[in-house]
């Protein structure tokens, strides 16, 4: 996992850069494209120092710093961001919100986040009801990853059978597979 691996101490321009690009997106609403590329003109030295103030965020647990600063990083695009917000996403990390970070690996379509997002679907399938916010936004997710991995945990769930996995669920993942509602579940099962 990247993020046992912090940078021991950040520098005080780093500091200061990391909490300049945050003053500018905290408490400011959703951060997209427009947002991040303001920041990036603001603090330029964001698009390559962005990945250590994630590993720093992380290893002081700083999660909500760490999840406003990983938005920005989706649209600057930095090569490895994929494996920090894995990382994040596994067992034992506490404090994290783990319905933000499906989404961005989703929306970044990144390969390292299959085996986490499938441990949170398999871990949590059985008690993320009535709704299922988090297992619903797991299947989305690697629906948008597309791998070969990602689509076999998809089909795994999608044929099923209903003891094992909730009838949305087995749904909602034969739709991200193009399968439309054409499967095992039963008209009582929902």
């Amino acid at each position: 996992m990247e993020l046992t691996h912090p940078p021991a101490e950040l520098s005080d321009e780093d500091r200061d850069a990391a909490a300049r690009v945050d003053s500018l997106v905290v408490g400011r609403g959703y951060i997209g494209r427009q947002r991040a590329g303001e920041v990036a003109a603001a603090v330029p030295e964001a698009r390559a120092r962005i990945l250590d103030w994630l590993r720093a965020s992380a290893g002081t647990g700083d999660w909500r710093r760490f999840e406003r600063l990983a938005c920005v990083a989706l649209h600057l695009h930095p090569e490895g961001l994929g494996s920090i917000l894995a990382g994040a996403l596994e067992p034992g990390v506490r404090g994290v919100d783990a319905e933000e970070l499906v989404d961005l690996l989703g929306e970044l379509r990144a390969p390292e986040g299959v085996e986490p997002i499938r441990a949170i679907l398999f871990e949590r399938r059985t008690s993320d009801g009535p709704l299922y916010a988090l297992c619903l936004k797991a299947v989305q997710a690697l629906g948008e990853i597309g791998t070969p991995e990602a689509l076999e945990c998809l089909g795994a769930i999608a044929t099923a059978i209903p003891e094992e996995w909730p009838a949305v669920l087995r749904r909602y993942s034969a739709e991200e597979l193009g399968l439309g509602r054409d499967v095992r579940v039963q008209p009582e099962e929902g």
